[in-house]
């Protein structure tokens, strides 16, 4: 898109989108960009608009008619020369365009974010595939744009003169719509938004600004007059030179009294400007200071008032508060049983699949058992057995004749034939256990062995019982149980055997554990606190009892 020879509004003069461009209007221009451009510019700028944080900085925060020095510097409240209030910065004179005719290197500058910009021009450069000029633009103002801070026009201004060059009212809508009204167009962005050279785009920003008398901010280094040590020695020198010629000025006045008094002014220039600049950014950033504390303490206000946002919510809560709670208890308690269900029902299954493992393993042990023992009886047997060792030299004999051995020939062979038939028919359960004995008796002291193993490991030993029967006698009161009497040592071991005996048989004891609520600041809530903790104590004195009570009951 181009703007063409642009021939600039007059002074002041509104913007009237909604009327065709006339056609005797001097220097309207009917040729236009391309009109899609701007149209998917302005839409996929504005999403990214909303959450940019450019929205955030344009308006000025205002709660509770708190005054937030948004607007000032460093260098306070400036009042110009015509009696105009601008921003005080430092190393910044106001003056009138119009009257100053400042030169381009006369312009205060400073570095501008434009993120909007960027995005709105990403979309205008793809549609106009001038993506060399959006790249050149994007590597200039990575680090920020550094414009000459008066050289614009603002929103409204480029509507207007975009309606005289005839653009339709798509392509207005397309900056009106993305662009805040107050936004201000430099002239690098003009330059490179409608491909126009950037100094036709600096001399109409300035042309604009000087038509409309713009007080603007002018480098102070630049247009300031220089030496002002040197101004007052000369004006000492040019009126000693004046006041030696009139009577009753002597020498004492001249350089005394007129020389310390210039010296004086002197100082008192510079280190006027000094202090007074100190003095302005001091009060500045002590400014900055109270508004941050301003925002942090209504951040802060926001943030409790938060907090009881659903209030009002509480009464209506209470109404159905009783119907709430007991069908919550009822669905507790149901969920309760139904786990402390699941859980019985998982700790039985894998007791018994470690009763069928045990079971499993002591079957493969008793055959490896049986050849273990048989092996052991024949090398016990064999050193003090004359008959075997004859047999079984005379059959090594026959062995390395070649001649066939019998079953009977051979002692090792005959002997555990002999001893796996004197297995047969014997009740192991009957037979008494010697580890040095017949096999039978090796493996029934083996297998008794492993049912003792059995015997401990999953059921409940007469020790076992007996202990539990005596600590219940001594808890004895009356027809009940009263556990409190136990000893500390008594009472934990009591504990100890309900849990034992429990995992023997493969029971699963629920664990229903009432954490205390801890105590808060708040004295009156921690009595009712207290309440509820004692009432906790209780409920679970009263289940370790019943539990107790019926554990014992079954010895």
């Amino acid at each position: 898109s181009s703007l063409g020879p642009v021939r600039p509004p007059p002074p002041r003069t509104p913007p009237q989108p909604a009327q065709p461009p006339p056609a005797h209007l001097p220097g309207a221009m009917l040729s236009r960009g391309p009109l899609a451009a701007h149209t998917a510019a302005a839409r996929i700028a504005l999403r990214a608009a909303r959450g940019s944080p450019l929205a955030a900085r344009v308006a000025a925060r205002d709660f509770w008619n708190v005054s937030l020095p948004v607007l000032g510097g460093p260098g306070g409240a400036h009042t110009t020369k015509y009696n105009i209030v601008r921003p005080g910065k430092d190393g910044v004179e106001w003056d009138d365009f119009l009257l100053a005719l400042p030169e381009r290197d006369h312009l205060a500058s400073f570095s501008k974010e434009v993120p909007l910009f960027i995005r709105y021009l990403k979309v205008v450069t793809d549609k106009e595939n001038r993506n060399e000029a959006f790249m050149a633009f994007l590597e200039r103002a990575k680090n920020g744009l550094v414009v000459e801070s008066d050289a614009y026009i603002t929103a409204e201004e480029l509507l207007a003169v975009m309606w005289k060059n005839g653009y339709s009212e798509s392509e207005r809508n397309a900056i009106q719509f993305t662009f805040p009204g107050d936004y201000k167009f430099h002239y690098p962005e003009l330059s490179v938004m409608f491909d126009l050279p950037e100094e036709d785009t600096y001399k109409y920003c300035m042309r604009t600004r000087i038509e409309s008398s713009h007080i603007g901010e002018l480098d102070w280094s630049k247009v300031k007059r220089q030496g002002f040590v040197r101004d007052h020695w000369l004006m000492f020198g040019v009126g000693l030179v004046i006041f030696k010629y009139f009577p009753f000025f002597n020498y004492y006045f001249g350089v005394k009294v007129f020389g310390t008094s210039m010296w004086c002014y002197t100082m008192w220039t510079g280190l006027n400007r000094f202090i007074s600049k100190t003095c302005r950014r001091n009060e500045y950033m002590a400014a900055q200071k109270t508004a941050q504390e301003v925002m942090d303490g209504e951040d802060a206000l926001v943030t409790s008032m938060r907090r009881f946002a659903n209030d009002a919510k509480c009464v209506e809560y209470l109404g159905t508060f009783k119907e709430d709670t007991e069908a919550k208890v009822a669905q507790y308690r149901g969920a309760l049983a139904a786990r402390m269900k699941d859980e019985l029902s998982e700790r039985a299954l894998k007791q018994l699949q470690a009763i069928a493992a045990f079971e499993a393993g002591m079957g493969a042990a008793m055959q490896e058992l049986v050849v273990r023992e048989a092996a052991a009886s024949f090398k016990d047997q064999f050193p003090g057995d004359k008959r075997m060792q004859e047999a079984a030299f005379s059959a090594a004999v026959k062995s390395l004749g070649g001649a066939q051995l019998a079953v009977g020939d051979d002692p090792v062979a005959s002997h555990f034939e002999s001893a796996f038939k004197s297995l047969q028919g014997v009740d192991l359960s009957k037979t008494k256990g010697n580890e040095k004995g017949t096999l039978a008796e090796r493996v029934a002291a083996a297998q008794q062995a492993k049912d003792a193993e059995f015997k401990n490991t999953f059921m409940v030993t007469a020790a076992e019982a007996q202990e539990v029967r005596s600590l219940a006698a001594k808890a004895k009161s009356g027809e009940g149980y009263d556990f409190s009497k136990l000893p500390a040592e008594a009472a934990e071991r009591l504990d100890g055997l309900y849990t034992s005996i429990n995992a023997k048989v493969g029971y699963a004891m629920p664990d229903l554990k009432m954490t205390p609520i801890p105590k808060t600041p708040d004295e009156a809530a921690n009595k009712y606190i207290e309440e509820v903790n004692a009432r906790l104590a209780a409920a679970q004195a009263q289940l370790r009892h019943a539990r107790l009570s019926a554990f014992v009951s079954a010895f």
